[in-house]
C-alpha cells in the first residue's frame, strides 16, 4: 500500500503543497472560486436595481399625492393599460392562450396543460408580445405571472387540486377499464410532461422574440417554509428539504430562464421578529442556489418585496441606527461621554427583506403593490410619505453601500454578497461617515467611504465577478473558457487530495 500511495506521490507531482495550502488557506478564501460568474446590471454601475412596480399612477390626478421615485431605476404599473415599460408582468391573460379554470369550473383554453393547443399558444403568442413590449431590442425585465397551477404534480393542492382531478378524469375516460392507481399515474406523467412543454416552449420562444429582455417566472423558485402559519416556537425559517429535492427536479425550467423572480412577501405574524428574517433569508438562499445550476452564467436575482405587509397597508416597521453617545458604566456626578459605538437595530423589517436580499446578492428588488395603495387618499398619503422618509432612506442607503462595496472590492466588475450567507451582515453605510439629507427636495447622501467600514466589507464580503471577469476583486479579464476556474473549484480538488496525502503521512 505504501508502495502504491508513493507512487501516486509521484505522479501528482504537487501534492504536498496542495495539501499545505488546504490547510493554511481559509474556506471563505477559496470560496470566491466557486462563485459562477453572472450577467452584468441592466444600468451601468448599478449592480442594485431598484424597481417600483406598483399601480399608484392614480394618486396624482385623483387624490393630488404624487411619490417622489426618481431613486428607482424602473418605474412600471401592474396595470393593464401600460405598455413600452422597462418592467412588463404578463399575467394569465396577457401572454398566448395559458391553460386554467376559472375558479367557479369554467374552462379557459382547456383548462389543463394537457388539452390546451400548444400551436395555437404560439401563435398568439408574438401578437401579445408586440402589445406590451414594442421594440424587438428592447431592455428589461419580463416576468411571467402565472400561478393557476404548478408543473410539479405534488404542489397542486388545495384548489389547484382541481388540474389533478380533471388530469385524471382525462385519462379515465381514454381508458375506462384501468384501475384508479393506473389512472393517477398516467395522468401525473401526462400533466407534469404537458406542464413542462408548455412552459419549456413559452419561455424559448419568448427569448427568440424579445432576446434583450430577462425572462423568468414569478414567484420561481418557491421554497414553501410557510409554517410559521402553525405557529412560531419552532419555527427556523428552512426551506423544507422535500422542497428543495423538488426544486431541483425543476431545473429545466431554471436554466431555461434568464433570470428568476422568487417573492419574499412577510406576513403581520412575522413583524419585527428574527423569524422573520430568517423566512426571507432561507427564500433568497434557496433563490441564489438555483440560479447557479446548469451551464453558462448564473442568473440575475430580482426579489419581489412590498412596502407593506402581505394582503394589508400596514407599512413594514423602520430601519433604525443608533449611535450610543454614552459609556455604560459612567462615574457618578460625570457626563456620559460619546464612545461612537453604532448599535444596528436589525430585527426591523425593512432590513429583514430589502438588506436581507442585498446582502444576499440579489441583483435587484422589486417594489411590488395593488390597487388598495392608490385607494384613498390617506393609503396615497400615507405611502407618500414613507417613500419620503424611512423607506426611501433605506432604500438610498442600502442601494449606495451595494454600489460602494462593488467599486471597492469588486472594482465595479461584480457585486458583493456575503461570506457566510447565514451572517447578521448587512450592505449599509456607517452613520458616522454618511448622511442622508433632503436637498432641492430629493433624498442625498453625503460622506466617505473610510478604511473601517472597507475592512468591514472585505470581513464579510465577496464578489460574484460579472461575465467575462475572475479572479479576487474581479480584476483579472476572463480569456475564453480556457481561463476559466474549474467546475469544481480549488477547495473541492484539495478536498479530495487532503484524505490521500494524510494516509501518505501515516505511512
Amino acid at each position: 500500500m505504501g508502495l502504491a500511495l508513493h507512487t501516486l506521490l509521484a505522479l501528482t507531482g504537487q501534492l504536498p503543497w496542495l495539501l499545505l495550502l488546504a490547510l493554511l488557506v481559509p474556506r471563505n478564501v477559496l470560496r470566491a472560486e466557486e462563485l459562477k460568474p453572472t450577467r452584468w446590471p441592466l444600468f451601468s454601475q448599478k449592480p442594485l436595481l431598484l424597481a417600483w412596480n406598483a399601480p399608484t399612477e392614480d394618486c396624482g390626478p385623483r387624490h393630488g399625492v404624487h411619490f417622489p421615485l426618481e431613486q428607482f431605476q424602473i418605474v412600471a404599473s401592474p396595470n393593464e393599460g401600460f405598455v413600452r415599460q422597462n418592467l412588463t408582468i404578463f399575467y394569465k391573460d396577457r401572454l398566448g392562450l395559458y391553460p386554467y379554470y376559472e375558479r367557479d369550473g369554467t374552462v379557459v383554453n382547456g383548462g389543463i396543460p394537457q388539452a390546451a393547443s400548444l400551436m395555437q399558444h404560439q401563435e398568439k403568442m408574438p401578437e401579445s408580445l408586440h402589445k406590451y413590449i414594442r421594440e424587438p431590442n428592447a431592455k428589461g425585465l419580463a416576468v411571467i405571472d402565472w400561478e393557476e397551477w404548478r408543473p410539479l404534480w405534488i404542489r397542486n393542492w388545495d384548489v389547484k387540486n382541481v388540474y389533478r382531478d380533471q388530469s385524471r378524469k382525462l385519462v379515465a375516460e381514454k381508458n375506462p377499464d384501468w384501475p384508479p392507481e393506473q389512472v393517477g399515474k398516467v395522468a401525473q406523467q401526462e400533466f407534469e410532461l404537458s406542464a413542462r412543454k408548455f412552459m419549456l416552449e413559452t419561455l424559448r420562444l419568448a427569448k427568440s422574440l424579445q432576446p434583450n429582455q430577462l425572462w423568468g417566472f414569478y414567484l420561481f423558485p418557491d421554497c414553501y417554509n410557510h409554517d410559521y402559519r402553525s405557529g412560531l416556537k419552532n419555527y427556523t425559517g428552512r426551506c423544507p428539504d422535500v422542497e428543495v429535492a423538488r426544486n431541483d427536479q425543476l431545473t429545466w425550467l431554471w436554466t431555461e430562464s434568464t433570470a428568476l423572480f422568487p417573492s419574499v412577501y412577510m406576513g403581520t405574524v412575522l413583524r419585527s421578529t428574527t423569524f422573520g428574517r430568517q423566512f426571507v433569508r432561507n427564500r433568497v438562499k434557496e433563490g441564489m442556489r438555483l440560479a447557479s445550476v446548469g451551464d453558462g452564467v448564473a442568473r440575475p436575482v430580482f426579489v419581489y418585496t412590498r412596502p407593506t405587509y402581505a394582503n394589508e397597508l400596514t407599512l413594514l416597521t423602520e430601519f433604525i441606527l443608533l449611535w450610543i453617545l454614552w459609556r455604560t458604566t459612567t462615574p457618578k456626578g460625570i457626563l456620559p461621554q460619546p464612545t461612537g459605538r453604532v448599535e444596528n437595530k436589525n430585527e426591523t423589517d425593512l432590513v429583514s427583506t430589502i438588506g436581507e436580499s442585498v446582502a444576499l446578492g440579489a441583483a435587484g428588488v422589486i417594489v411590488w403593490g395593488d390597487h388598495t395603495y392608490a385607494s384613498s387618499k390617506n393609503s396615497c398619503s400615507s405611502l407618500n410619505d414613507y417613500l419620503r422618509g424611512p423607506f426611501g432612506r433605506y432604500l438610498l442607503n442600502v442601494s449606495t453601500a451595494a454600489e460602494l462595496c462593488s467599486q471597492q472590492l469588486c472594482t465595479s466588475h461584480g457585486r458583493c454578497l456575503r461570506t457566510l450567507a447565514d451572517t447578521d451582515a448587512y450592505l449599509h453605510l456607517n452613520p458616522l461617515t454618511h448622511s442622508i439629507s433632503i436637498q432641492g427636495g430629493r433624498l442625498k447622501v453625503t460622506g466617505q467611504l473610510d478604511q473601517g467600514e472597507l475592512a468591514r466589507y472585505r470581513q464579510h464580503f465577496q464578489c460574484q465577478c460579472y461575465s467575462g471577469y475572475k479572479g479576487e476583486g474581479c480584476a483579472q479579464r476572463e480569456l475564453g473558457k480556457s481561463a476559466a476556474a474549474p467546475v469544481w473549484g480549488v477547495w473541492s480538488v484539495l478536498t479530495l487530495l487532503l484524505p490521500l496525502g494524510l494516509l501518505t503521512l501515516l505511512h
